[in-house]
Order: structure tokens, then sequence, then C-alpha cells
């Protein structure tokens, strides 16, 4: 079996194999290079699996693009880091709600980082996903399904997976309160954690955002309170811009 991967990359004690392709196009995306399917990037998963096992790292992050585009190939490195007794995490937008199912079920994650990307008016605009051949309110469907049994997985309890979520705030986007309070609504009775993180205007998708001033920590924070003043059962949280994004290939085997 192959796999479109764009590079394995260990940081510390994890190693982040970044999935090539994916099926938003959010205007803020820092890795425009994972956006598209690459045939000069397959690479077979015994080879993968090869690299894991070499890395030495004791938590594997599957991130991207869009991992769960790559059902297969996911599941059997999932498995296959099981084996070893590796930390799994996979970094998703949950676009495939039957794949995050199947992950859920078989345990296979001990993380799900979520991007809760946009409200349902917002979410075309923000994600950029619709086709000729699927509007992007199918698109905004399935991750609602995928919503839906997370938030299920979450409340029942005493699950293998660990799940939060991860929503990017963006000037002209998404920023407004009432957009964040509507989030909040939708993640209502989620027992794990919710992060605001700041947009980060040095390598965006869309360069039209390419040197917008991102929202500062105050505002952020601004915003949390607002939310945990409304919907105290959520634990949110604000991530702070620490350093500036480097190109992916700057960091590749460092």
């Amino acid at each position: 079996m192959e796999a479109y991967v764009h590079c394995l990359s260990p940081e510390g004690g994890t190693l982040r194999i970044l999935f090539s392709g994916c099926d938003y196009r959010c205007r803020y995306c820092n890795t425009p290079r994972l956006v598209e399917f690459r045939t000069e990037e397959r690479m077979a998963t015994r080879d993968v699996a090869t690299a894991i096992d070499a890395s030495g790292c004791g938590r594997v992050l599957f991130s991207g693009g869009e991992p769960l585009l790559q059902r297969a190939a996911l599941v059997e490195l999932l498995r296959h880091c099981r084996t070893k007794g590796l930390q799994t995490a996979v970094d998703t937008n949950a676009s495939k709600p039957e794949v995050v199912e199947q992950l859920l079920d078989e345990g296979l994650a001990d993380e799900l980082l979520v991007d809760l990307k946009a409200t349902p008016a917002l979410f075309a605009k923000v994600t950029r996903a619709g086709t000729f051949f699927k509007p992007a309110e199918e698109f905004h469907d399935e991750f609602m399904e995928s919503l839906a049994l997370l938030k299920e997985y979450g409340r029942k309890g005493g699950g293998k997976t660990s799940i939060s979520f991860r929503t990017v705030v963006t000037p002209g986007l998404l920023y407004r309160k009432e957009d964040i309070l509507e989030l909040a609504a939708m993640l209502d009775g989620f027992p794990g954690e919710w992060t605001l993180a700041p947009f980060r205007p040095d390598v965006t998708l869309d360069p039209a955002l390419k040197g917008v001033e991102p929202p500062t920590t105050r505002f952020l924070e601004t915003l949390a309170g607002f939310v945990r003043k409304t919907h105290p059962a959520l634990r949110v949280e604000v991530e702070e811009i620490l350093r500036p994004i480097r190109p992916i290939d700057d960091r590749i085997n460092e």
C-alpha cells in the first residue's frame, strides 16, 4: 500500500507525519504545500512504518493536509504504532465521519486534535471546501456528523481517545464575538478542551491574508471570557504565537 506523505519530521519526542492532500482550502492555511496530492510524494506504508520504528520517538502525530482522506494507509500505520506501544495523535478537520467513527471504535488514536473551522454561515467562506460536484453544505453536514460522534464519545467518558478542538481566529473571517459564541453553542456539553488560536500571517494559502495583523492575546482572552461567562462548562483556552512559522521543508530532519 502507498500513501501520499510530504515528510516525516521528528520534533522532540514526537514524529510528525505530514500527509499530502486536503479536501478544504482554508484561506489562512499555514501548510499550503500540503493541499494537493502530489505523485512524487507517494511512499510505501511499509517504508513509513520502518521510519517510525527508526525514529526513536515515543509519540507519532499524523497531520497534513488531511490524514482522514487516506483512510486505509492511516489505519494501517496507526495499528502498526499500537503494536509498537507508541502514543498516537491525529490532527484532523473531521470531514470523514466514517473514519472518525472507526478511529474511536477501535481506539486507534490516543488523541484526536480536531479543527472547528467555522459557523454554518461562515463555513464556505472560511474553508472554500465546495466543488462543482459537492457543495460546501455537504462538507459542513459531514463535519456536523463527526461532531455529534465526538461529543457523544466525550460525554460517555472512559474511552481510549482524548478529544480536543481548536479554532483559528482570523480577522475579516472568523473573529466576531457572536461567531465565537455560536461555535461555543455547537460544543455545548463537550467535556474536553477548546483552544482559540490566533491566525498566523507569515504563511497562508490565500496571499491576500499575508501580512494581516493577527489577533492579540488580549483580544483572544476577551473572546474566551465571553465563552466562559455564557458556557461555563466549556474548557476554553487561548494559544499564543510564540515564534514565526518556518516553511515545512526547513523543519525536516532537524
